[in-house]
């Protein structure tokens, strides 16, 4: 057998492999360790020698999981994997991508969701939308699953950029939803219209019909990163409603098309608003959907933030000086 091997020199620069050679981890190990998938080689036979694929314990313990650690954050733009192909090409499906600056791979963020990968082909690429973290790991969720990668890349468009202030870009934006309660005129525009008043008759809050996973979004007409999404939940009644839901952040319109920003989300229902942090996600729609049946889905605002570089300019846009000040525009 002919060993397939592929170097990408650290120092790459925009769009490189920054995972080349960083420190690796796993959950357990049963006898491939956990730097053979960032060691630069790419053969797909896990008895090649050198060793060229990890490998966790056999029998296994539940979600066994695989990171590395980039040093510093950085935004993702997509994450290759090699898959073992002498045998056993089926075991890494479903798997899941999480990025985040949490060493604890589960905590942090899912790029999109259960992903599968062909056995027919030796590698997946997935587009992670820019999201930002230090921490890329790969975790087979569920009971009895054993891990192996041959090879993992990240592929990155810049460190992490430094700045202090971030701005809402979604208000008085475009927003959709997938039905209106129209007698009651709760359209999606509500939830970005800047009032953050939480009692329905107000006038500000949208309402969609009882129906499976429900949706709203909106168009931030062009690619943000997107630091922080804010949700101000109705609380004259009904506050339950809200638990558990998702937020899809992406360029596409199709809102659970998107990668996740984290899993199931939950409220207080004393809690007006919540905060959820997006690891500079990026994307041009942000939606908030309810999974599963018999779903009413209402939103008394939603503000979306962001430290991207043009996000200012669109802030002096759309409201006054002293809001933009005040990081509430």
């Amino acid at each position: 057998m002919i060993m397939l091997m592929t170097v990408v020199l650290p120092g790459a620069g925009v769009h490189g492999n920054v995972a080349l050679g960083r420190p690796a981890y796993q959950t357990s190990s049963g006898g491939g360790a956990a730097a053979l998938a960032v060691d630069g080689n790419t053969a797909t036979d896990y008895f090649a020698q050198p060793a060229t694929c990890t490998h966790t314990a056999n029998p296994a313990p539940p979600n066994p999981s695989w990171w590395v650690d980039l040093g510093r954050s950085y935004m993702a733009e997509r994450v290759v994997i090699f898959n073992r192909q002498d045998c056993c090409m089926k075991r890494l499906n479903p798997f899941n991508i999480h990025i985040g600056d949490s060493d604890q791979v589960s905590e942090n963020p899912k790029c999109g969701g259960d992903h599968h990968i062909s056995a027919q082909e030796p590698s997946i690429t997935i587009s992670c939308q820019g999201m930002k973290g230090r921490y890329v790991g790969v975790r087979l969720p569920g009971p009895s699953r054993v891990l192996t990668l041959c090879e993992v890349q990240v592929f990155a468009g810049r460190p992490e950029p430094s700045r202090t202030a971030s701005y809402n870009v979604a208000r008085g934006k475009n927003a959709y939803q997938t039905s209106t309660l129209v007698e009651m005129r709760a359209v999606a525009g509500r939830a970005v219209d800047g009032k953050t008043d939480a009692d329905f008759d107000s006038r500000s809050c949208t309402h969609t019909r009882n129906e499976a996973n429900p949706s709203w979004w909106v168009d931030l007409g062009v690619s943000f990163h997107i630091k922080t999404v804010v949700i101000f939940n109705r609380q004259d009644c009904c506050q339950e409603r809200l638990n558990p839901f998702n937020i899809h952040i992406g360029d596409s319109d199709q809102v659970n098309e998107n990668p996740r920003c984290g899993g199931d989300h939950h409220i207080g229902t004393d809690r007006p608003s919540i905060t959820v942090s997006c690891q500079g996600m990026r994307g041009r729609y942000v939606g908030v959907r309810l999974p599963g049946p018999s779903r009413t889905l209402s939103l008394c605002e939603v503000r979306v933030f962001s430290d991207s570089a043009h996000a200012f300019t669109h802030c002096r846009k759309v409201c006054s000086k002293m809001s933009c000040l005040n990081l509430h525009c």
